[in-house]
């Protein structure tokens, strides 16, 4: 019973920080709002031009914009009050969730301001996301940050799934209208959550230009040897993270299927990374917290290959939901060693480029993955893909010394302006003195 219960999710961080708390839950409100969004806008945006294009435009507005807004947001964090970043931006948010509502009631919407709004809400959403990064870890014991990465990727999974049924249901019930207004509701309450946070004062006193201090934050990344290797493995995961466009030509196919089991199938992904999560309690006991990270990153692509290789929807959605499992647990343990590893003046600024990563991963994995489908039979595309990832998986975790090598154990560097935020692992903290003597 002991063994089993190791293995349950930590919920800790819930019982013994209150801050992390409010943030938990407010992040939780927060990700049933943007689920409407996700919905509605489509939805909606179809129904008014019945094109698939202007669908997928409006979608790429508001990528466009989350982008930018995760880059500069880690600037922001860096800089100002990291609580009253993230009110400001969810706020914009909820005033783009209104404009959308008060638009959809009038006689014939606007696509120009359905195009503006999705905008603004990806901008905020970036500088959200970023700055929440930058905040959770400053709310929490360092050795507890596997359990609020578990934490964190659960309500992501579980709001993943949940959030669209409500969407549907809502809109089914009572309109688009009443749909932009529920989300717009959700994002105040967000907002007073926050409050009971606490404030938040950015760690450090740099003035730079935004630019210059992104700069910073992209040089630092660039040359410290774990961040750097975080990052790099951060490249693969987007490599393998497209595989659901081949799924429909899979059910075609090769599993001879139709509409209901190519719905279980896309929901297999979720289903493993909820279990990753609910069963992630061993990865804040993890000593050797960077070789963990780099071997989940294999597998990902390892249920590729059980996918490309299967026959039967048995196995189908076996790899599926270990590509969703192997998916959860490298988010859990790259969120623990990337912050664990990163100075808290710089922490918004790091977090960003995580969150890029996260941001345009399923886009530029959906590519390579739509490319392959291009040339080989899906089975044998998505075989390939799984093939090419874990060779790769397999050189990151042989040549990334750096990252392997990080434990969870941190302690202080021996300099005159050495605080607890400068505390790095072990392992990292003995190259640093090598290398200074």
């Amino acid at each position: 019973m002991t063994r089993l219960g190791g293995l349950v999710i930590d919920v800790s961080p819930l019982r013994t920080s209150r801050p992390f708390r409010y943030a938990f839950s407010a992040r939780m409100i927060s990700l049933l709002g943007i689920g409407l969004l996700v919905v509605a806008v489509p939805a909606q945006t179809y129904q008014l031009t019945k094109s698939t294009l202007q669908v997928a435009g409006v979608s790429t507005a508001m990528a466009v914009a989350m982008f930018v807004g995760s880059l500069f947001g880690g600037v922001l964090a860096d800089r100002y009050d990291r609580r009253r970043t993230i009110q400001l931006a969810r706020s914009a948010a909820g005033l783009g969730f209104v404009i959308l509502g008060c638009n959809a009631l009038l006689p014939h919407p606007s696509m120009w301001v359905i195009y503006v709004a999705a905008a603004i809400d990806g901008l905020a959403g970036g500088v959200s996301s970023s700055a929440l990064m930058a905040l959770m870890p400053t709310l929490l014991p360092r050795e507890k940050m596997a359990a609020a990465g578990a934490l964190v990727a659960l309500t992501t999974d579980v709001g993943t799934m949940i959030s669209p049924a409500i969407a549907g249901v809502i809109i089914a019930s009572g309109g688009i209208p009443v749909t932009y207004f529920v989300a717009a509701a959700a994002t105040a309450g967000t907002v007073t959550l926050f409050q009971a946070v606490g404030p938040a004062p950015a760690p450090g006193t740099n003035h730079e230009s935004p630019v210059r201090a992104l700069v910073t934050g992209v040089k630092f990344a660039g040359t410290h040897t774990v961040i750097r290797g975080i990052l790099i493995s951060g490249l693969l995961v987007m490599f393998v993270s497209g595989p659901m466009v081949l799924l429909p030509a899979f059910v075609d196919d090769v599993l001879g299927g139709g509409p209901t089991m190519l719905g279980l199938l896309y929901a297999a992904p979720a289903v493993g990374a909820v279990i990753g999560s609910l069963t992630s309690g061993w990865t804040g006991r993890v000593h050797r917290n960077g070789a963990a990270m780099l071997i989940s990153v294999a597998l990902m692509p390892l249920g590729l290959v059980i996918l490309g290789a299967s026959g039967a929807v048995f196995l189908a959605f076996l790899g599926l939901a270990g590509f969703g499992l192997g998916r959860a647990l490298n988010d859990i343990l790259r969120f623990a060693v990337l912050q664990q590893n990163t100075p808290d003046e710089l922490r918004g600024r790091v977090s960003s480029l995580w969150m890029v990563q996260a941001v345009t991963g399923t886009a530029i994995g959906s590519m390579a993955a739509g490319f392959l489908g291009q040339w080989l039979e899906p089975g044998t595309a998505l075989l390939a893909l799984g093939i090419a990832g874990l060779t790769l998986g397999l050189i990151l975790l042989a040549t990334l010394g750096s990252v392997r090598r990080v434990t969870s154990e941190v302690i202080v560097l021996d300099r005159p302006d050495s605080h607890p935020e400068n505390a790095v692992p072990v392992a990292t903290a003995a190259r640093e003195k090598e290398g200074s003597s």
